[in-house]
C-alpha cells in the first residue's frame, strides 16, 4: 500500500501531540517527584500505594502510642522509685524505735520525720503524669505499644502503678476493683492507705506523737516498700519492650518508605531521559511537518 505524503504529514502531526504529552507529563513527573500522574497510568500500583500508605498511616499512630507509653512509664518507675523510698524510710525508722536505750523524748521527736514521710507518701501515691491522669490508680492502663499492622495482633501493656499492691498498710481501706472515674473516689483510697484510722502509717506517726512505740507487724514497711520494687521490675520490663518495639517500628517505617518511594516517586535519571527522548521525538516530527508543509502541490502529489 501507497504511503502518500497526507498520510506522512498526518502522522507527523500525531506524533507531535504524542510526544508533546509525554515531554509535558515527564516534565510534570520531575517537578511534582511522582510517577503517577492518574490513576489509569497503573492500576495495581495505585492499589500497592494506597495500601502502603495505609500501613505508614497506622505505623504512624503506632509510633505516637509508643511516645506516650514511655513517657508515662518514665514518670511512673519515677513515682514508685520515690514510693518505695519513702517505705524504705518507715522501715528503717521503725527499727530504730525498737532500740530500749531511746526514750519517750527521742520518740516524739521522730515524730516530726515520720509526719514528713507521711505527707511525702500521700503526695507520692497522688501524682498524676503530665497528661492529668492519676500514676498510681485501681486498676491498669494500657496502651498499645506493638503489632496492629501487618495482620499482626494488637499488643498492648499496663502504664501505671496499681495502689492495691499497698492493701498491707490498710487492710480495711476500700479500693475498687476496676478503674475509678471519679478522682474523688482515688483520693478517699490514698487517703484511707496513708491517713485513715486503721492505716499503719497513721497508727505509726500517731504512737510517736504520743511519745508510744506503735504495735504493728514488723515487716509492713519492708512489704509495702518489697511490693513497690515488684512494680518497678515490671515497669523496667515494659519500658525495655517499648524500647524494642519502638526500633521495629523505625524499621518497619524505614522499609514502607523506600517501598513507597520504588513504586510512586520519580526516578530522576530515568525521567530526564525520557524528557532528552521526548524532546529529540517531538523536535524530529516537528521537522518533518514544517518540511511536508513547505512542499508545493505537485510535491505533495508526488
Amino acid at each position: 500500500m501507497r504511503t502518500t505524503i497526507a498520510n506522512r504529514f498526518n502522522e507527523s502531526l500525531a506524533s507531535i501531540q504524542k510526544h508533546a504529552r509525554q515531554l509535558s507529563d515527564e516534565q510534570v513527573r520531575l517537578s511534582g517527584g511522582t510517577k503517577l500522574l492518574r490513576a489509569s497510568d497503573s492500576p495495581l500500583t495505585m492499589g500497592k500505594a494506597v495500601d502502603l500508605r495505609t500501613t505508614s498511616a497506622q505505623l504512624e499512630a503506632l509510633g505516637r502510642l509508643q511516645s506516650a507509653a514511655a513517657s508515662r512509664m518514665a514518670e511512673t518507675e519515677s513515682a514508685l522509685r520515690d514510693a518505695g523510698t519513702v517505705l524504705d524510710d518507715f522501715h528503717q525508722l521503725y527499727a530504730m524505735i525498737q532500740n530500749a536505750s531511746i526514750g519517750p523524748q527521742q520518740l516524739k521527736g521522730l515524730a516530726s520525720q515520720a509526719v514528713v514521710l507521711q505527707q511525702e507518701l500521700h503526695q507520692i501515691l497522688s501524682r498524676a503524669d503530665s497528661t492529668g491522669y492519676r500514676i498510681f490508680n485501681t486498676s491498669e492502663l494500657k496502651v498499645i505499644v506493638d503489632g496492629g499492622t501487618a495482620g499482626v495482633a494488637p499488643v498492648s501493656i499496663n502504664t501505671i502503678g496499681r495502689i492495691a499492691g499497698l492493701s498491707m498498710l490498710n487492710e480495711s481501706a476500700v479500693i475498687p476493683d476496676d478503674e475509678v472515674s471519679d478522682e474523688s473516689e482515688l483520693n478517699v483510697a490514698v487517703n484511707d492507705l496513708v491517713y485513715g484510722d486503721e492505716s499503719a502509717v497513721n497508727k505509726f506517726v500517731a504512737a510517736l506523737k504520743s511519745e508510744q512505740r506503735p504495735d504493728l507487724p514488723a515487716d509492713v514497711f519492708r512489704r509495702a516498700a518489697d511490693e513497690m520494687t515488684q512494680q518497678r521490675i515490671r515497669v523496667g520490663a515494659a519500658q525495655a519492650r517499648i524500647d524494642r518495639s519502638v526500633q521495629r517500628t523505625e524499621d518497619l517505617k524505614l522499609t514502607v518508605s523506600i517501598s513507597l518511594s520504588n513504586e510512586v516517586d520519580t526516578d530522576f535519571a530515568e525521567s530526564t531521559m525520557e524528557v532528552q527522548k521526548a524532546k529529540a521525538l517531538l523536535e524530529a516530527a516537528q521537522s518533518i511537518t514544517a518540511t511536508i508543509g513547505s512542499m508545493n502541490l505537485f510535491q505533495r502529489l508526488g
